[in-house]
């Protein structure tokens, strides 16, 4: 049954790929690091439409999640540090859900995943504006003092 066509929806998701250092517009590492995530790609799923109770859960009562995904096909990319665009949500702005937890078997994936706000997603950009702009007046600074 969790593999109807009729019971899918696209989901969109990025990939995890590593940490990427910021550098100012002179190509200087600031210390600071961001992750780093693949293309936009895209997959049909049974996204549920929220938790069910805790005697039928199957990544128990103890986890913080609020839906789940499954999908029929095991080998699904989709893993724990993916970031994902659910429910029609918009690619162009912020992931709106995070992978929280897997569960793989011989025919099917299952993923417990989590609503995040945009303050988040927003938070991280600004951090990278921040040190980017920090790095800027330092570097004209020392244009001024030569």
């Amino acid at each position: 049954m969790r593999s109807l066509l009729r019971n899918q929806q696209p989901v969109f998701y990025k990939l995890y790929e590593g940490e990427e250092e910021i550098v100012d517009q002179y190509g200087n590492p600031l210390g600071s690091y961001i992750p780093k995530y693949s293309g936009l790609k895209s997959a049909m799923l049974c996204v549920s439409p929220n938790k069910g109770s805790s005697e039928v859960e199957q990544f128990g009562s103890t986890e913080d999640y609020d839906r789940t995904m499954t999908t029929a096909d095991p080998n699904c990319p989709i893993d724990e540090n993916a970031v994902l665009w659910v429910d029609g949500a918009d690619t162009d702005g912020p992931w709106n859900y995070i992978v929280k937890e897997v569960g793989r078997w011989k025919n099917s994936a299952q993923y417990a995943i989590k609503k995040v706000t945009v303050s988040q997603y927003q938070a991280q950009k600004e951090e990278i504006e921040q040190a980017k702009a920090r790095a800027a007046s330092v570097g004209n600074q020392g244009e001024q003092e030569k």
